[in-house]
């Protein structure tokens, strides 16, 4: 039936053409170039043109069904190559799972022509050069590709190895310098190695990249914890203690450098300018380390009154600060000065008078007037020994006890997050420095 419509088609066609011949007999003038012409018979004339116009219009579709069939064998080429790649993976995967890492190092390379390029294959490459225990020649043998680094860096920090996963991300950094994520990825490698000055000079390289304000404020409290970091890595106390004061005043709110610094001034016996520095931190913010510090000082000079007036200036210039008349009522009790103590509890504003810590401050000051019942007497004598001693203290991050106040919480590896009890019962939302990992 094909046939018959192709035959009749044709046959119509050749009429067709015929007719206009026919018609058009007569000769005209067709100018092929602006010099040059020639006679043909007008019906020819426009038959040539017809079959030059359908040529064109059939090598144009011929092309089109030509680029459409290329496109399509390259996808199809490119799903057979991710299909064996997908399987040379799992083969290696299955490979390194029963220990024979050479071969399957053999099944990841095979057909890449170099390292591979998805982000599956590059960990398993990674892993089979950490697994016979020679990162170092597998680097050698595979190349210095950054990802692959990137790669060998983590699975080294996962086995604990600090040293060889910052030599990996050195040398990735040597083929990608202004890449962000990796600098952050060394710089956390330097601070968990305790490598403080290498993890000081990437974040300053950091800090010159940020544009954006939110991100800044964040890579600043970045530098200002592993500044914290490195004084303490200084051999000279007092080097350390200048550094501390330094960044003490850029961040005045930064209590971990106020606290370090007369910590390393009190060791090295400058006694005096130990608790002015505490004292300064207190006047910026009243933490309860620093408080307790200068109760101690005080209390070895057997000048607790000097405490009293340190603690009256911070209540009037912080009065919105909730723990500081807890302490200072906790201060008046431990020194039996209860008259005192009673008008400080007595003037705590709800929410703060009626939390955990102004009830044991209260049945510790009730004990030791002797005007409670046998009940309150258990009470007291049960949380009496907690009062007297220094605060506990807490993370208020990951919420990590901790048996003494650091500037570092290892748990989490943020700055500056320790609070003390009466801190945590009425200030829980207290600011935050974190270590920032983050972002890659």
């Amino acid at each position: 039936m094909t046939r018959w419509v192709v035959a009749i088609a044709a046959a119509l066609l050749v009429i067709g053409s015929g007719y206009v011949v026919f018609l058009n007999g007569e000769p005209t003038v067709v100018r092929l170039t602006p010099g040059r012409s020639m006679q043909a018979p007008l019906a020819g004339a426009l038959l040539a043109a017809f079959a030059a116009g359908g040529t064109a219009v059939g090598l144009l579709a011929a092309g089109s069904a030509g680029l459409r069939g290329w496109r399509e064998w390259r996808a199809r080429r490119r799903l057979r190559r991710d299909a064996r790649r997908a399987e040379a993976t799992t083969r290696a995967r299955d490979l390194l799972w029963h220990g024979d890492s050479g071969q399957a190092r053999t099944e990841l390379l095979r057909g890449e022509g170099g390292v591979p390029a998805d982000v599956p294959a590059l960990a398993l490459l990674a892993e089979t050069y950490l697994q016979e225990g020679d990162p170092d020649d597998g680097l050698v043998r595979v190349g210095f590709d950054p990802r692959l680094l990137d790669f060998l860096a983590e699975a080294c920090e996962r086995t604990g190895d600090l040293r060889a996963a910052a030599e990996a991300l050195e040398r990735a950094r040597l083929a990608q310098p202004e890449s962000p994520r990796l600098a952050r990825r060394l710089r956390d490698v330097y601070a968990a190695a305790g490598r403080w000055p290498e993890a000081v000079s990437i974040q300053g390289q950091l800090l010159l990249r940020v544009r954006e304000p939110s991100g800044l404020a964040r890579e600043q409290q970045m530098m200002r914890g592993l500044r914290y970091q490195a004084a303490f890595a200084e051999s000279d106390p007092r080097h350390a203690a200048r550094l501390l004061v330094a960044l003490a005043r850029e961040d005045p709110t930064f209590v971990p450098a106020w606290v370090g610094a007369g910590d390393l001034l009190a060791r090295a016996g400058r006694t005096l300018a130990a608790r002015r520095v505490w004292e300064r931190g207190a006047r910026h913010r009243p933490a309860a380390v620093l408080l307790e510090r200068i109760e101690r000082a005080n209390a070895a000079e057997r000048r607790p009154e000097r405490t009293a007036r340190v603690y009256r200036r911070l209540v009037r210039r912080h009065p919105r600060a909730g723990a500081l008349p807890l302490l200072f009522a906790r201060f008046l009790v431990l020194h039996d000065r209860f008259d005192e103590a009673c008008e400080v509890l007595r003037g705590l504003r709800e929410p703060t008078a009626g939390n955990a810590f102004a009830h044991l401050v209260w049945g510790e000051l009730h004990r030791r007037q002797g005007h409670h019942d046998q009940a309150s007497a258990a009470f007291a004598q049960a949380a009496g020994p907690q009062l007297a001693g220094a605060s506990s203290f807490r993370c208020a991050s990951c919420l990590q006890l901790a048996p003494a106040w650091e500037g570092y919480c290892p748990a989490c590896r943020r700055w500056d997050t320790l609070r003390a009890d009466a801190e945590l019962a009425v200030e829980p939302a207290a600011p935050r420095a974190s270590i920032a990992t983050s972002p890659g």
